[in-house]
């Protein structure tokens, strides 16, 4: 199955205009590991995604694993619409805005 999310019959990726923000979010996480072993000359951080309605929002790789915690601790109904969601800017936002205050 690779990277992508499948919920029933079809694959979940296939409902977004850009690259679903549970694979986004990974790649911010797996550049700043990277991090460790590129030569800092070459090294070139992932540190944003880009939502469906085409705004780039800057993620920390801390923000990003804080989201796919809230994510994984969720029933799979729910992790669905909340994927759906935050594809746009304005959950997305919101969401950060939670864990930024929240911590």
């Amino acid at each position: 199955m690779g990277s992508r999310l499948f919920f029933g019959d079809e694959a979940f990726d296939n409902e977004f205009i850009n690259m679903s923000m549970w694979d986004q979010l990974g790649k911010i996480e797996d550049s700043d590991s990277a991090r460790e072993v590129v030569k800092p000359h070459k090294f070139k951080p992932i540190n944003s995604v880009l939502t469906d309605d085409g705004v780039r929002i800057v993620v920390t790789p801390a923000e990003c694993a804080h989201i796919k915690n809230i994510l994984c601790s969720l029933r799979t109904e729910y992790r669905g619409k909340i994927l759906r969601d935050i594809q746009y800017s304005k959950p997305l936002n919101k969401l950060l805005e939670f864990i930024r205050v929240k911590g």
